[in-house]
């Protein structure tokens, strides 16, 4: 059985006519009918029903017809994947972000690109402050998105924006409400919900954590906000992620010594500066760096 026959096949089953398939792959009518016949001899099957006016495929003909198909489309596939190799497209591309990155619209923007590179194996990632440079440091990711914790002059970075965090509580977390300015040693008799930073290799990050006081240290946004909601702690959070529950109430933002109420951070899409770049890595590239400065 070769490429060939399975294309003389399938091109008779969908024109309906030896001479038609003949026409649509280039090949003489009676290549096409040999084609076919080797394939009935090799298994010793009847592809086509060869008594009417036009060849129908028997029922043994559509079952082999069906898996034909899904094998040429899979040829064609690694044909695909075989050039873009040959092009020094990479096969496997990893991307961390950080655990504080507003997704929705970065990960429509890393669809698009994913989407050119069908061949390309992707895996995303998240960490937190200086485990997403890390990252980047020990080769395990390719690109990536967050704070600039942990670079330097050994990475390459552009700015993709910033990030409002806010301090917040449950309403009437504190005693005597939340209106007021918490003092640090008050602080102590409540939990402040910190992110943990994953870095395993490198030096912890922390950003103004109370010296006073119990910390419950999460890995994800997700459950620190949720401790937060349910009135379990405080501590900062970015402000995209909270827009609703401080809307409906469910979160207040509060004043605790030393520890500012609102306060920004930029946020990068960073690479190593050495290093071989393949044609993802460059799309990747060009592509965020164009979306984010218009």
């Amino acid at each position: 059985m070769t490429n060939e026959q399975l294309r003389a096949l399938i091109a008779v089953a969908e024109q309906g006519s030896f001479r038609k398939a003949a026409k649509t792959i280039y090949k003489t009518q009676a290549a096409i009918s040999a084609s076919i016949k080797s394939l009935e001899n090799e298994f010793d099957i009847v592809l086509f029903d060869r008594n009417q006016y036009r060849p129908t495929l028997t029922d043994v003909g559509q079952a082999f017809y069906r898996r034909a198909k899904l094998t040429m489309e899979h040829f064609v596939q690694l044909q695909t994947m075989g050039r873009e190799l040959a092009n020094n497209v990479e096969p496997t591309f990893g991307i961390v972000i950080g655990a504080s990155c507003p997704l929705p619209l970065l990960l429509k923007q890393l669809k698009v690109i994913i989407d050119q590179f069908p061949f390309t194996r992707f895996h995303i990632t998240t960490e937190v402050l200086n485990g997403v440079v890390e990252k980047i440091n020990d080769g395990n990711v390719d690109l990536g998105f967050g704070p600039e914790f942990g670079l330097d002059a050994t990475h390459e970075k552009v700015l993709i924006g910033s990030i409002t965090f806010i301090n917040v509580a449950a309403p009437n977390y504190f005693k005597g409400g939340n209106q007021r300015k918490i003092l640090l040693e008050e602080s102590r008799e409540y939990s402040q919900i910190v992110l943990r930073d994953s870095a395993t290799n490198s030096d912890k990050a922390a950003m103004y954590v109370s010296p006073y006081g119990e910390t419950w240290s999460v890995g994800d946004m997700a459950t620190k906000k949720e401790l937060t909601v349910a009135g379990l702690g405080w501590g900062r959070l970015p402000e995209h992620l909270i827009q609703q529950e401080l809307k409906n109430g469910l979160l207040e933002p509060i004043s605790v010594e030393n520890i500012p109420v609102e306060s920004t951070g930029d946020m990068y899409m960073f690479r190593k500066r050495e290093g071989s770049r393949g044609p993802v890595a460059e799309r990747f590239w060009k592509e965020i760096t164009q979306a984010y400065s218009t």
